[in-house]
């Protein structure tokens, strides 16, 4: 009898060891909205790519706009044969003047339009906000732009930014998609110190 149930208390065990694992490992990856976590030095960029060459086990993309570099992972970049000029998003962690990135997106592909890692700046804080112009006012020195996430119009001020790393903001058009780098300023205005787009 105490052979039976210490078999039995091993198998229980195994079984259940093995239920855990499984489910663990047959588990779905889901990469909605809503297990996003904000994070400061993330960026979802879209733009087309300007060059682009593999090193190693993992690829370097310039796109045509800014100073970053992308590091994309071979795994991350799957199937795709991305070449210059095709239109892509970029979605990684910030380290100095490189991306490190995990999620590419082609034109045709869902997460392009939508990139699920990505959540809206908190107000209070500083980091990334993505989002498309809606209108300029060059006199005041903002733009506004509808927030990816919350659809909010947001007012971008740009009287502020980082003028080591100029962009023309003034060439920025109503429709264009932007990634700005900034701080909350009022409820409603974002300080920009810099613009990806």
């Amino acid at each position: 009898m105490k052979i039976c149930k210490g078999l039995a208390g091993v198998v229980g065990a195994s079984g259940l060891a093995l239920l855990l694992s499984t489910s663990l490992t047959a588990a779905p990856q889901d990469y909605g909205r809503n297990n996003a976590v904000y994070r400061a030095d993330r960026i979802s960029t879209q733009g087309r790519i300007s060059s682009i060459s593999r090193e190693g086990d993992r690829y370097l993309i310039r796109l045509d706009h800014g100073n970053y570099d992308y590091w994309v992972p071979v795994s991350t970049m799957g199937a795709r044969s991305l070449q210059i000029g095709a239109p892509v998003r970029l979605s990684g962690l910030v380290a100095g003047d490189l991306v490190n990135v995990d999620l590419v997106a082609a034109a045709n592909e869902p997460y392009y339009t939508a990139d699920p890692n990505y959540v809206a700046v908190p107000y209070g804080t500083s980091g990334w906000m993505t989002g498309t112009v809606q209108n300029l006012n060059r006199h005041m020195g903002y733009l506004t732009i509808r927030e990816d996430t919350s659809g909010a119009l947001v007012k971008i001020d740009v009287r502020h930014m980082d003028r080591g790393r100029p962009v023309s903001v003034w060439r920025i058009r109503p429709g264009d998609r932007i990634t700005i780098n900034g701080s909350w300023e009022k409820r409603d205005t974002f300080d920009a110190t810099r613009i990806e787009y």
